[in-house]
């Protein structure tokens, strides 16, 4: 057997590995699911007029009787109370009236505040850290929240939207030009 045999009798095995291997998995995969029946025991009904703390049926028994439309609006059904226990009398009678459940007193809440205008901008995120006189002018130093540094003159205009318009050993004074707005900034110690 010469070297190119041998290598076609390798790929034959292996195409028939995966093949059969795919057999195998959609077969598995499409076989019907063996489901296995459970009977529950038979529970013992309870008697008409009884009731189960877990029965959820609604009682037209209960509904029709003409002596129970005195007491129709007056529960709050969102009101938890425990169940009355059953009455031992043979002869149906006039049942008492029950008392609505007490009212919670109403506080009157002053209406919300509105705002007088539109919130206040934000401050310029920008440090004076210090200044260096450089050809007979003052250029100062400034950083932002990134912790990136600037080197800045009069009349420089920073990040597209802040122009430095004075600058002097305590403070430097910034112009917001898209709120037109000016802030001056402390140097920091």
């Amino acid at each position: 057997m010469s070297k190119r045999d041998r290598q076609r009798l390798g790929i034959l095995i292996v195409l028939l590995v995966v093949l059969g291997m795919t057999v195998v998995l959609g077969y598995r995969m499409n076989r019907p699911q063996i489901t296995a029946a459970v009977q529950t025991p038979e529970s013992k009904q309870p008697a008409p007029n009884q009731t189960i703390a877990s029965d959820a049926r609604i009682r037209l028994d209960l509904i029709e009787k003409p002596e129970s439309s005195q007491n129709i609006g007056r529960n709050n059904v969102f009101q938890y109370r425990e169940a009355r226990p059953a009455t031992q009398s043979s002869r149906p009678g006039p049942t008492p009236p029950v008392a609505p459940p007490p009212l919670m007193p109403v506080v009157a809440q002053p209406p919300p505040s509105r705002p007088a205008g539109p919130p206040p901008l934000p401050p310029i995120p920008l440090k004076y850290q210090g200044f260096a006189i450089v050809n007979s002018s003052l250029t100062a130093f400034l950083a932002d929240d990134f912790a990136r540094h600037y080197n800045v003159t009069v009349g420089e205009v920073l990040m597209g939207k802040y122009r430095v318009s004075q600058i002097t050993d305590a403070t430097v004074e910034i112009e917001d030009l898209e709120a037109s707005r000016r802030q001056t900034l402390p140097l920091l110690k």
